[in-house]
């Protein structure tokens, strides 16, 4: 079982809910409008991309590239989003907390962590902008979906195992538990139940 499966497998209810539909409550403060949504998901790309071109410099051989090729698409992307939402983004996402001090850490952090995170909101805005009846958007963030799955396969490509993979699986669970927290503190800031209605 690779890293990604294995955060996937133990970190399975969090991610679940981070796919609910109380998803962009949380991440947009309950302002379900498009600025909102457009705003808050720019945010997380940008905080994203920042974070792990730092990473980058610091990081050696294969992760380091890794790294390097993952800020540029992630930078892509967030700049995607601002020409749609025509505004500069927010620079700081509490959905995107990373931290790691090995190179195995951060190839777990910033591709498996962040990877699944970004799969599991980018999934709830497709929706939104399919219920907006905006086709533009919708698409818009099932190319971000992709973006999101590089960085999954970029972190498969790495081939991490043994210790490596161990230091990968915990610091890409820790990036999950940071997004979730972030998601279980807004909903009940509200007044929400961060459990789904199933």
């Amino acid at each position: 079982m690779d890293v990604t499966e294995r955060v996937r497998e133990s970190h399975a209810t969090a991610l679940d809910r981070l796919g609910s539909e109380k998803s962009l409550l949380a991440l947009t403060e309950a302002r379900l409008e498009t600025p909102a949504v457009l705003s808050a998901a720019g945010a997380a790309l940008a905080s994203a991309r920042a974070t792990l071109s730092d990473w980058a410099a610091d990081a050696g051989g294969s992760v380091a590239d890794a790294l390097a090729a993952a800020a540029e698409d992630l930078g892509a992307a967030a700049d995607r989003v601002a020409e749609s939402l025509d505004a500069a983004l927010p620079g700081d996402s509490p959905f995107v907390s990373l931290a790691a001090d090995t190179d195995a850490g951060r190839a777990g952090a910033g591709l498996v962590g962040l990877g699944l995170v970004l799969d599991r909101v980018f999934l709830q805005c497709v929706s939104f902008f399919v219920n907006e009846a905006d086709t533009a958007r919708a698409d818009l963030f099932r190319d971000l979906r992709g973006v999101a799955d590089d960085l999954l396969d970029t972190a498969a490509d790495l081939g991490l195992d043994g210790e490596a993979a161990e230091e990968a699986a915990g610091a890409a669970g820790a990036v999950v538990d940071a997004a979730y927290d972030a998601y279980v503190d807004r909903l009940e800031a509200m007044g929400f139940d961060p459990k789904p209605i199933c």
